[in-house]
């Protein structure tokens, strides 16, 4: 009996002093951590937001370094429009249509192109002439017979007509044709030679003031240049038209082809 009421008893103050023990851990950590809280002048709720601020302050800085380092959109953008240019890869379309289009020129010095240049003059054996002049035959084509001639005191074979005309009278061309040559003779003085083609020309012999050049294409009726004062071969004739009518390069009668 007496050993149960001491078992008891020892039970009891076991009981109490865990928890004075216990009582006394508590207020000697609540001592220790007032102390110590005291002594770093910080409170441990602002220690703890002052780290996250830290730490969050730190990461937006390298954040932002981070971004600075990264080269942009537009940058990159730029940077493509400025090192290629898509405008200066494309060819218009109208430069290439026109390049592709372009031919050489025709060589104007060649033949053939002389041949497409030359004006079509093309006289036939039955083609009829006009009166280069107003006046009268004062001596007649004859290359089977002499003819007198006057100032020269002498017979001689005539290849041409000689028209009597006052000078000053206009001289007009007696068909189509181009204007081969224009050059001075002692005997026609001032000479005119017309291509009619088909190896037709004629010859204009006693003219002054001329209207036409080398070169230059006449019609029938075109006015040539006016008749001259005759040259010495002729003083005793008077003012005339020398006219003569080749074929070939030999003279043949004017007369048959005149209207």
């Amino acid at each position: 009996m007496r050993k149960e009421n001491l078992l008891r008893i020892l039970k009891n103050k076991g009981t109490l002093g865990v928890l004075t023990l216990c009582l006394v851990g508590a207020v000697a950590f609540a001592t220790y951590r007032a102390g110590y809280d005291s002594s770093s002048g910080v409170q441990p709720d602002a220690a703890v937001t002052q780290e996250s601020e830290t730490t969050a302050a730190d990461l937006e800085a390298a954040g932002a370094d981070v971004v600075a380092e990264l080269p942009q959109v537009n940058d990159y953008t730029a940077a493509n429009e400025k090192d290629v240019d898509p405008a200066s890869l494309a060819v218009p379309e109208e430069e290439e249509t026109e390049e592709a289009q372009e031919e050489p020129a025709a060589d104007v010095s060649s033949p053939s192109a002389t041949a497409v240049l030359q004006p079509t003059v093309n006289f036939q054996d039955d083609s009829l002439l006009a009166w280069p002049a107003a006046g009268t035959v004062l001596m007649d084509y004859n290359m089977n017979n002499t003819v007198y001639f006057k100032t020269l005191n002498q017979y001689k074979y005539n290849p041409a007509l000689i028209i009597s005309s006052e000078a000053g009278n206009p001289v007009v061309a007696s068909a189509k044709g181009i204007v081969e040559s224009i050059g001075v003779n002692e005997e026609t003085g001032t000479t005119l030679k017309l291509n009619l083609g088909n190896n037709y020309s004629l010859v204009y012999g006693q003219l002054k003031e001329l209207a036409v050049s080398e070169g230059d294409v006449v019609e029938q009726g075109q006015l040539l240049g006016y008749v001259s004062e005759p040259t010495r071969y002729y003083c005793e004739e008077g003012s005339n038209l020398y006219f003569q009518m080749q074929k070939d390069g030999q003279p043949v009668d004017p007369y048959l082809y005149l209207e």
